[in-house]
């Protein structure tokens, strides 16, 4: 009797195992469409900036190099009207919108692949450009590294920057009408 007691028991402890094992294939099924959720957040996202650094395949908009494939969409927004555009249109010191999708590969700057670059050539797009890319060329920056995006207030742009060169942060305003700049934090 004792033997056929363990043996019941036995079986019960196999059978309660074997639900276990049944159990966390239903848990690992439902697994999937929280990833899928939480890549849908990331996707069809938008960083609007400066072009600091072109290279033949990349663009550097704020702390974000963009891979450019020969088939993104280029465009050329005036306001309210938007022409196409080609990869040769787009120039350092532009301000643009680019859409792409995420999430953003890790490293330092970030680096994601444009969808839509859009190059805003509205009046104070161009204005803030000309003044951005005055700077660049004073202070013969090859490699900028915009941290945050620009803030325009007073008829200044300003923004904090690291010369990717020394490794310096710095911070300057730039003055939109007259070009001057200043550069503190140094």
């Amino acid at each position: 009797m004792k033997k056929f007691g363990l043996m019941i028991a036995g079986l019960m402890f196999l059978a309660a195992c074997s639900d276990d094992n049944k159990a966390e294939p239903a848990a690992e099924e439902t697994a999937p469409p929280v990833e899928q959720e939480v890549a849908a957040e990331q996707q069809d996202m938008t960083e609007e900036g400066f072009i600091t650094q072109v290279t033949t395949d990349k663009i550097l908009v704020n702390n974000i190099y963009f891979d450019i494939p020969e088939d993104v969409a280029i465009n050329l927004k005036n306001g309210e009207e938007s022409t196409e555009g080609v990869i040769s249109d787009i120039r350092t010191g532009m301000k643009v919108n680019i859409e792409y999708n995420g999430p953003l590969a890790d490293g330092f700057p970030l680096e994601a692949q444009a969808d839509t670059v859009s190059i805003l050539n509205d009046a104070e797009s161009k204005k803030e450009s000309e003044a951005l890319l005055a700077f660049i060329e004073g202070e013969q920056l090859p490699r900028l590294l915009m941290l945050g995006q620009p803030l325009v207030r007073d008829n200044q742009i300003g923004f904090l920057f690291t010369n990717m060169e020394n490794g310096k942060m710095s911070e300057v305003k730039i003055d939109l009408d007259s070009h001057e700049y200043t550069i503190g934090g140094e």
